[in-house]
């Protein structure tokens, strides 16, 4: 009968699983800890554009601007006029905003009013100083490394891309800087920025600020799922299965959890809350692929109880893995695509994922087998359970 004899190379996998972890502790104090995301430590979270100034606009008190759905508003006490910025050039947009009391300087008249990016300034309350209007180009000019470099001064800054490179926004994380309060490490991201690109190019889109209570509450709960899931394993599996499957099995998740804090800790990965998300779909992804092979060591040693375990669960390894690398690589090629071509969070989500999907295959087949080898000789998995039989001759007719 075809057979894998995993247990006869346990030590050369046990040999490279713990060379993987081991990575972990020794980068750790490299990069002087977890690269920690604002999801586990105080910061904010913006997502802004770089987008050139289309005209500056003043007007007197209590006059505002306002947009919405292609439709710029003008509010002035309680009148209002509107202009559908669909199809009009810069100039129908001056005459318009002219006419209803605006001032205006316009700065680019080859931009399109279509293409205006308000952000979180609008409504925007006029006033004798002027305000920028920003309208987004074909082209963009500013690139996430140029950002990055604007930034580069600053610790602990991380920037993304978000959508496409034409749309100029920027995706930029960074905690608290010491001795800053928060209002004053985002004035001086924003300062940075300016300096940078050009006064009032800079348009926030979105401004998050997590606290430290948050970020403390977050790592405590993250821990607790993991933990919870693990224990939760354990009890099921030694209720369905028998205690040496159970410990097996969750000893060979904790490798899998540990090998992907190591990939993360060698390359310096962030750590937020997608990263936990990946771990607890990993958990699950790897214990499902054990379960298959452990119920098929059962199964093989139903037929015959006096086998030899380590032959058991060779054949049982053996017929397991055809389904196993199916089923990893339909995973592997909806998840590659995203690891290779997305930004951002869901790319390092992808990449965990994919260092997930491998290590607990490879876990499944050969650390998981190994380790029943060794919790068999204390539960052992040979004994037939015995069967309660009922004595009928009891039972009156």
């Amino acid at each position: 009968m075809k057979k894998i004899d995993v247990v006869k190379y346990r030590f050369f996998a046990f040999a490279f699983s713990i060379l993987i972890i081991a990575l972990g502790p020794i980068f750790y104090f490299v990069h002087g800890g977890f690269n920690k995301g604002i999801d586990f430590g105080s910061g904010y979270s913006l997502n802004v554009g770089i987008v050139p100034v289309g005209m500056y606009v003043t007007g007197s008190e209590g006059t505002s601007l306002s947009y919405d759905d292609g439709m710029l508003l003008v509010r002035f006490g309680t009148d209002e006029a509107e202009i559908d910025l669909d199809g009009i050039s810069i100039s129908d947009l001056e005459a318009f905003l002219n006419e209803n009391g605006v001032g205006t300087e316009v700065v680019d008249y080859d931009l399109l009013p279509a293409n205006i990016k308000c952000g979180l300034n609008f409504p925007m309350r006029l006033g004798a100083e002027g305000k920028a209007l920003n309208f987004a180009t074909e082209s963009v000019d500013v690139t996430i490394q140029d950002v990055r470099d604007a930034l580069s001064s600053l610790d602990g800054v991380n920037v993304q891309t978000v959508g496409a490179r034409s749309d100029g926004v920027f995706q930029i994380r960074f905690p608290l800087f010491e001795g800053m309060s928060d209002d004053e490490a985002l004035s001086l991201v924003l300062s940075t920025l300016d300096d940078a690109f050009g006064k009032d190019t800079l348009v926030m889109f979105q401004s998050d600020y997590v606290g430290p209570r948050f970020s403390s509450e977050l790592i405590t709960s993250s821990i607790k799922a993991i933990a919870i899931a693990i224990v939760l394993i354990l009890v099921y599996i030694s209720f369905r299965f028998r205690p040496s499957y159970a410990i097996s099995s969750v000893l060979a998740l904790v490798h899998d959890v540990l090998s992907m804090l190591s990939l993360i800790l060698v390359l310096d990965f962030e750590v937020s809350s997608t990263t936990i998300a990946a771990i607890l779909t990993i958990i699950g992804y790897s214990l499902n692929n054990t379960i298959v092979i452990f119920d098929r060591v059962r199964e093989e040693m139903g037929k015959d109880y006096s086998r030899p375990v380590d032959d058991v669960i060779g054949v049982a390894v053996a017929k397991s893995l055809t389904r196993t690398m199916i089923t990893s690589l339909t995973t592997l090629f909806a998840i590659v695509p995203l690891a290779i071509f997305s930004t951002g969070g869901i790319k390092l989500f992808a990449i965990n994922l994919t260092w997930g999907l491998l290590i607990g295959t490879y876990s499944s087949n050969m650390i998981a087998p190994a380790l029943l080898h060794y919790f068999h000789k204390i539960f052992p998995i040979n004994v037939e359970k015995k069967k309660v039989e009922r004595d009928y001759s009891l039972v009156d007719d």
